[in-house]
């Protein structure tokens, strides 16, 4: 019996060839989220896409924050602080 296998297609950019990576004070430095008091350091801000209001697609930004455990979180990046 032979079991064949789907490919799958990823992609890890945006169509202008970017990875959505914005610019953030804060980029590198630890910082704490306030609304979950974790502290870690800043790794990247995306801006990801959220859907589509009237025709036109609306992002958010996402901040990527590496924790003291080395595991990743996710913070809005505007309520970050300095830790």
């Amino acid at each position: 019996m032979t079991v064949g296998s789907t490919a799958m297609e990823v992609r890890e950019s945006t169509p202008d060839g970017g990875f959505g990576h914005v610019d953030h004070p804060l980029l590198h430095q630890r910082v704490r989220d306030p609304r979950t008091d974790r502290e870690g350091e800043l790794m990247a801000v995306v801006r990801e896409p959220h859907g589509y209001v009237s025709g036109r697609q609306q992002y958010t930004r996402t901040a990527y924050v590496r924790g003291a455990d080395d595991r990743e979180f996710t913070a809005a990046p505007d309520t970050l602080e300095r830790a």
